[in-house]
Order: C-alpha cells, then structure tokens, then sequence
C-alpha cells in the first residue's frame, strides 16, 4: 500500500460505514493499448453499429470504452490482463463472463457503482451495464440523455410481459425479421411501430406528392435556392453541381447532368445523358476560394456577401429542379419535374397545419445568435429551426411527429406499460432525429463513381453533418420523399433495427442502466456511493454539442414532451448555462470561453471527487491536438483535488470516424490526492519526476508500447510524482507549472530510449537536431498534425513557430520534416540543417561546394557530431531518395572534403594575416 493509499484508507468508508475496498486496479499500472488500437478500426469494436441507432456527436469506439471500464474495475490480479486483452479484442464473451464475476467478487454486495458524467449516447455506461453492475449516465443535453437510454437501458430490460401491439406487424409474424430469423420482442415491436408511423405519414403527405408513373412515389428532388440577379433584375437558380450521376458502366448509360435553358426572362432545367456541359452558377473562380454567383441570363458576377445579403433581405425562393426515380432495371435515375409534381409542392400551406401538443407544428425557436460556424444556414439569413427545410419538407417531419405521437396514445390505450410505451416512441423518434441528418437544406446530392467502365457507381444523400458538428448548408439541395431510397424512413430503419439487434444479442447479463439528465457540475448523488468515475468529457473547442444537436431538439421535443417531460417539457432550445466547451464564434456575450472551459471542468472533477467512495477511481477519456487543451485539462484535475496515475494513449479517432481531426485519445487514471501533501523543490521533482517515467519506459518496452504513445503515457508518471506535492517551488519562490512537468515528460522517454548516433549520445546534439533526430524516428517523411508537432517540440524546449521553415514545413495535414537545403548556413546552424545545406551542395558543385558549405558553418573535417547526423540522415532514408543518394557520396568523399576544408582554413588564414600585416603598415587596403 503506497503513502496515499495508506492516508486514504484512514479516512475511508464507504456508505456502510466499512472500510473501502483498497486494492490496486488494472487501470493503475496497466491497460491493453494494443488491443485498443486493433480493435477500434474493426466493425465490433468501432462503435459504427451502435453509433446507427441514435445520432450524437462524441463517437466513443466500443473498443476504447471496454478497456476503460474493465481496467477501472478490474483488479490487478492474475490472469486478468489475458481477459481483458480478449474482451476488448475480440468481444470474447467468455472472457467477459469471468471479468464480471472477477468485479463482482472484488466489490462488496451492491457494488460496484459506475458513473459517466458526461454519458452522451452512453458508449461508457453501455459496457459497465454488460458487466451487470450499476451503471449511471447524466448529462447535460436531454438528447443525448435520450440516446442513452436507448443504448443502454431500453434493451437490457425484459419486455416479454407487454401485451400484443395494436397495429399490423411489419412481417409476417410480429417476431420475423430482415432474414425471417425469430428476433427479441423489443426489435421486432420497433420495427411494427416504425413500420406503421410510415404509413401513416405517407398517407398524411400523400397529396403532396404526386406519384410517379410507376405507382411509387419518387426517392428524391432536388431544388435549389434562387436569388433576383442585381444587373438584370431576372431571378436565377444557384446550382454548385452539375453532375446527376456518373456512368454506371452498362451498355449505353452515359450518367445524367443537368442543364439550366434561359428562355426570355424565365429559366427552365432539362436533364441530358453525359457529364455536364455547362459551369455551375455558383462556384468559385479557377484559381480561387471563394465562391460567388453568376447570373443565367446576363453573367453579371455576385460575391458572396451580396448573395448572404439577398437572405437577409428575404429574398430567396425555392425552385424545384431535378426528381429522381428508382426504376426496375435502370436503379436510380433522374428527370425533369411535372407540372403536377411542380403544383403539388406549391401547395403546402404550413400556416393552416394544427399544433402538435402545445406547440406549433413549425419549429419556430430561433438560432442563437453566434452559430453561423455551427448551423451554417444562420451566416445566410435563415432565422429559425423551422427555416432550415422547404414548406414540403417542413411539412413531411411535422406529420412524422404527429404520426409518433398518436402511436404512443395508441399503445397506452391498448394496455402497453408507461415505459414501454416511451421506449417504443423513443425508438420511432431516434429514427426521425437519424432521417434529420439527410434533410434540411444541407442534405446535398452525392454522386458516387468516375469513370465509364466502373460498375461502382451510385447516389445518395450527404449527411448534413460534413464536419462532426456542423450542420452544413447547400443552396442546391436534395430532399428525400416519403416512399423509399437514399435518405428515406425506410433507408434509416434498416440499420437502425439491425444495431438494436446487435445491442441485446451482445448484452446476455447485462443490467439496465440508468440515466439522468444533469449538469455534471451539479451532480444528483449523495456523497460517497459511486465506485468510479468513468467520462469523456467534451472535448475543448472541437464540437459545439448543445447548438449543433438543437436542430434534433426542437423536433425531438415535439414528439417526446408529453411522454418524456424531464427530457423535453423545456421552452426554447436547450440551456447551455453550465455546457463545458470553447464556443467556436464569436457572439455577443458569449460564456463558454476558454477561462470557463477551465472552471467549470474543474467544478465538474471537483463534484466527481464528492461522490466518489475515498477508495474510488476518476478515469477521465481525452484527445485534443492542442497542448493548451491538455494544460487546462490537468489543471482541472489538479484543482479539484486528484492525482493522474496513469495515462494509457490509444490511436481510436481516424479509425472509428474516418476524419483525422485527432489521431489519439488518452485515457488517464486518476486517485483522490492525499490531505496534507508537503512542498517540494524544482530540483528534486525534476529528478522524481525523470526517474519516474524512464522505470515506466522499461516496463512499455517490454509491453510493445510504441515510442510515439510512450510520449503520451509519461504524463501518468509525471503527474503522480507531481500531484504528490501541494507546491513545487523554485529557488526563488515560484510555483513550477504543470507544463514543465509534461515537456520533461517527454524529454525523459527520449533519454530514456538512449538513442545514440555512432555512439555520440542523442542529448550531446544542440537541442534543433535532436528534435529533427527524433521526428525522423518517430514520423519519417509523414505529415504530422499539428499538436503531435508542438509537443515533441516542447520535449527540447523549442517553440514550434521556430521550426516552421527551418525545420518544418506546413501543410493542410500538418507540419513535414523538412530534408532540403535551408536557405543559407552559418557558425549558428543547427548540424541538422548544415547535413542539409551539404546535400545539395553535392548535387551542385561536388566535393569542393560541400567544403565550402562546411567552412561557412564552421565545422571541422573531424566533426563527430556533424557526420554522425550525415550518417543518420543516410539509414533513416531509402537508398533511392536524392538526399540519401547525395549524403552518402558525401561520406565516400569525407577525406577530400576534409583536406580542401583544411586548405580553405589554412587560405583564409594566411590572407587573414597578410591584411593584419597591411594594416599595421599603414596600406590602404580599399
């Protein structure tokens, strides 16, 4: 038992007035890193499926919260890392079985209690719920409350008391599924009520509408937002693609494109077989970035912020362009709209539609202020919820809404459960909020394909989410109908059901959790009755979750307030009096700034620390390529009274997301900090510290830890030895902060790897060349973001706006090591850049330039260091790369280089002398 431990266990009861359970955990010294990383970019441990049935922004790989709740749990017992490694590998339900019993067994009756603070979709409380412990969510968003419930609590109940559903099933039999395979009595009832809310919208919406001459309705339509031309006065349609869809490679099937035809001062579209033959109207000019419109009929050109203000002036419309059509034999094909179909849509009067419940069918709350980065529609004029669909769209999810609502009177008046009832209309509002990801005016047509021969061809809609949580915006865009296709109920359903399907099958002994919505700064828990703390906490200024999930809210609201009124009986959008992020924008008076980021964080830890037994764990999940983010985070930790422990880095986010915004996430064990902790000095943390983390790289190595993750795991050593101190001061009475503890961090796994060139030391190198040594190392010739590069900066001490251009190169993925010539060399130059310079120098006049180039920088012929970095340059690139190919001529030729350097120093000198003399004599030397 260590000193904090022991200080702890004093003090330590639990709520039956026992002492707590001190044993070490898993998470304390260990956690499957590997698995994690091998896990995540597979379809189990990816979260992909579970991500389908509900739409939140945090994507939390299955395979990263696994490790994370077993590793808390877990004690560190034989046998127990193999169990995990399974677990989280492989979904080993074997392994899984003998977890739990071993967590059972550990905890006293009762326990243990598991708490997300910040659950969102409930990737965390799902596998604590799996271990059939007490599992417990809150967050501040009621949507992602909602999710939560439908992961994680929903399916682990036992339904099979609920009497019949009142509505045709959707199979056959009400428990037939997509293969006719009996399925659990929650699937098959989701798929029954979707199935009817379906048909009871088509049959609201239907006169709105118009079959196709197929007798089915049509999949899709696209329209586009016109504006009045400012030369011509004529109104012209912005239109950012031509193409329809490309070839599908069978015989005669050219793709489609379409064509815009002024005719007088009306316009009109046509549908043509090929690629396009016309320019869009609005794109940007060759050459440039930023798009403006140009007019059909007169080619006068507006910028940008003249078409923004025509939105804010009122004075766009809506015009229909383009149906498509799904047609046996053919798939998807496109045509002009009928007259009828053209009527139909300019029916729709959303003035006249009745309200659901007490609220206006029409979302009419208003974006706030500051979201034109975040709801991109708000930066063009559009003013609500409500406005960010056509009338017909509009129309389409206001009977949706209607539809659910008279569902679930319906189930209530057949006899079904309170709760069965809400978790029925849960699912049918889940799959509502999922077909919102394909509407509204940012749902863009997506035309798949290339190439004439390519049979892989396809459209379908774009998610409206094209960057985590911004809800983008098209002035040409893609509505879905209420028949069948890319973005239609029917599409979302499928994957919906099969995820819920997934859930239960893998969730045998779970138990339901439960969840709550709560500020996490406010938490609804007595003291001292929650084992451990395990939470994704939001993630900086990288997703704006509250603004960007309002757009689910205002219709989540208007199905749910009457049967989940603790979610959505509120007025307006949610309250984001106490959300934790940096709100991107730059609003009047906005709050979340990066000081109440830091703030509420640490109140958040500090609540987390109340709850916890003294005994308990914080196991906090973190990624953020911004060392200021990581600061603010630790600082948080720190304030609220916890030591980090451990931090375990796993590379989860390009894999479960597709989108390289982050590239790893760390998890970070942390214990309650022991009262009366002593003051130290600089010094001898300084040495704790070092001593700490290169004893914790013996034990990576031998774990198979990668160095780039051994670089993120030293923070756990670091900040134990840290957290062991109320202060650490300097010889002149200043606090040292965390930041120099995570620079030494880092700067002790690279000593402690003892790289060493030709037997010179790594750290006997000026501090440049060693920071290029080791990102060759690391990354090689990769692009490598911009976070990763400024912490392996911060290992030497150096800033990484000194590097750019001299070491680095920076570029849209990140910064590159830069191995040309830099621009000039002198007695200053790193020997990392003076290799460079004599590289190229060879290319251009041999051994006499690279000579030159190594007296202007002062170097010896007999430079160790100076040849060690030649020689490292040379292993670290192929044989066939110009550098490598020149740096190794150079080495053949290190002796004749060496005597013209002598020769050049012995003529310089004698000239040196010969001026030396003139001047003593007087002579004019001009």
């Amino acid at each position: 038992m260590t000193n904090n431990e022991a200080a702890q266990a004093t003090a330590a009861t639990g709520s039956t007035g026992t002492v707590g359970d001190m044993r070490e955990r898993l998470i304390d010294h260990w956690f499957p890193c590997a698995d994690v990383d091998a896990a995540v970019g597979t379809t189990a441990g990816s979260g992909r499926s579970e991500k389908a049935l509900f739409t939140w922004f945090a994507s939390r790989p299955i395979a990263q919260a696994r490790a994370a709740v077993l590793a808390t749990l877990a004690p560190a017992e034989d046998g127990a890392k193999d169990l995990v490694r399974a677990a989280v590998r492989h979904g080993d339900r074997a392994a899984l079985e003998d977890l739990s019993a071993r967590i059972r067994n550990a905890y006293p009756a009762g326990r243990p209690v598991v708490l997300d603070i910040f659950s969102g979709r409930g990737i965390i409380p799902l596998e604590a719920a799996r271990l059939g412990v007490t599992s417990v969510g809150t967050d501040l968003s009621p949507v992602a409350t909602l999710g939560g419930r439908l992961l994680a609590d929903y399916p682990m109940r036992d339904w099979s008391d609920e009497l019949p559903l009142p509505f045709k099933p959707a199979g056959d039999t009400a428990r037939e599924g997509l293969f006719g395979e009996d399925e659990p009595r929650l699937v098959a009832d989701v798929r029954t009520v979707l199935a009817e809310v379906e048909q009871r919208v088509a049959d609201a919406v239907a006169d709105f509408y118009p079959k196709a001459a197929n007798g089915r309705f049509p999949w899709a339509y696209l329209w586009a937002v016109t504006i009045p031309c400012d030369n011509c006065r004529r109104r012209f349609p912005l239109v950012g693609s031509m193409r329809l869809q490309f070839p599908s490679g069978r015989d005669g099937d050219l793709g489609q494109s379409l064509l815009l035809i002024a005719d007088g001062d009306r316009w009109r579209s046509e549908v043509i077989d090929g690629a396009p033959t016309q320019e869009p109207t609005f794109s940007a000019a060759a050459g440039r970035k930023g798009k403006s419109a140009r007019c059909l009929f007169c080619g006068h050109v507006h910028s940008l912020d003249s078409v923004k203000g025509k939105g804010f002036a009122g004075q766009y419309e809506d015009a229909l362009l383009v149906v498509g059509e799904e047609n046996e034999g053919l798939g998807k094909t496109f045509r002009v709209p009928r007259r009828d179909e053209i009527d139909a849509a300019a029916r729709v009067d959303l003035v006249t539609l009745p309200p659901v419940g007490n609220m206006p069918a029409v979302p009419d709350e208003p974006i706030p202020a500051g979201n034109q980065d975040t709801i991109r529609a708000s930066g063009y004029g559009y003013r609500t919820y409500g406005d960010l669909m056509n009338p017909r769209q509009t129309l389409l999810f206001a009977e949706t809404t209607r539809a659910i609502r008279a569902v679930h009177a319906d189930l209530l008046a057949a006899g079904a459960s309170t709760d069965y009832a809400a978790a029925l209309a849960g699912y049918a509002t889940a799959n509502l909020q999922r077909r919102l990801r394909r509407s509204t005016r940012g749902a863009k047509l997506a035309a798949f394909g290339g190439n004439a021969t390519r049979k892989g061809t396809w459209v379908q809609v774009h998610d409206i989410f094209a960057d985590e949580s911004k809800v983008s915006f098209q002035f040409d865009y893609l509505e879905s109908g209420p028949g069948t296709g890319p973005g239609t109920w029917d599409s979302v359903t499928g994957s919906g059901l099969q995820a819920l399907k997934k859930v239960i099958a893998e969730s045998p002994n779970a138990a339901p959790g439960r969840f709550r919505r709560a500020s996490a700064v406010a938490l609804p828990f007595r003291d001292g009755t929650v084992d451990a703390v395990v939470c994704d906490p939001p993630y900086y200024n990288m997703i704006d979750y509250g603004d960007a999930s309002d757009l689910f809210y205002v219709w989540l609201k208007r199905c749910l307030a009457d049967v989940m009124p603790d979610l959505f009986g509120g007025v307006g959008v949610q309250d984001k009096t106490d959300e934790i992020i940096v709100k991107r924008g730059n609003a009047p008076g906005e709050h979340r700034t990066r000081e109440f980021y830091e703030q509420m964080l640490g109140r958040a830890f500090a609540e987390a620390k109340r709850v916890l037994r003294a005994d308990g764990r914080l196991v906090v999940v973190f990624g953020h390529s911004d060392p200021d983010a990581w600061l603010r985070l630790l600082g948080a930790l720190r304030d609220a009274g916890f030591v980090v422990t451990s931090s375990w880095p796993s590379r989860t986010e390009t894999s479960n997301t597709g989108v390289a915004s982050i590239k790893v996430t760390v998890t970070i064990g942390c214990r309650v900090a022991a009262p009366q902790r002593p003051i130290a000095t600089v010094a001898q943390v300084d040495r704790e510290v070092t001593s700490a983390v290169k004893a914790a790289v013996r034990q990576w190595d031998a774990d198979g830890l990668a160095l780039t993750d051994q670089l993120m795991a030293a923070y756990g050593p670091a900040m134990e030895v840290y957290g062991r101190y109320s202060k650490v001061l300097s010889p002149g009475g200043e606090e040292a902060g965390l930041d120099r503890y995570l620079t030494l961090a880092r700067a002790a796994v690279r000593d402690a790897t003892a790289l060493k060139l030709d037997q010179l030391p790594l750290e006997t190198f000026d501090a440049p060349t060693r920071f290029a040594v080791f990102w060759q190392r690391l990354y090689g010739r990769t692009d490598v973001p911009k976070g990763e590069a400024r912490f392996l900066a911060q290992a030497d001490n150096l800033r990484l706006e000194e590097l750019r251009g001299a070491l680095l190169t920076e570029s849209k993925g990140g910064f590159k090591l830069r191995l040309d010539a830099p621009d000039a060399v002198s007695d200053r130059s790193s020997h990392f850049e003076v290799a460079r310079a004599m590289a190229k120098a060879w290319d251009n006049g041999g051994t006499e330039a690279v000579a030159g180039v190594m007296a202007t920088a002062d170097r010896q012929p007999n430079d160790a260091h100076l040849w060690a970095i030649v020689a490292e340059v040379v292993r670290q690139l192929p044989t066939s790369d110009p550098v490598a190919k020149a740096l190794t001529a150079v080495q053949r030729n290190a002796g004749t280089i060496g005597t013209m350097i002598e020769y050049v120093a012995a003529a310089a000198a004698a000239d040196s002398d010969a001026r030396a003399q003139l001047t003593l004599f007087g002579e004019d030397l001009a």
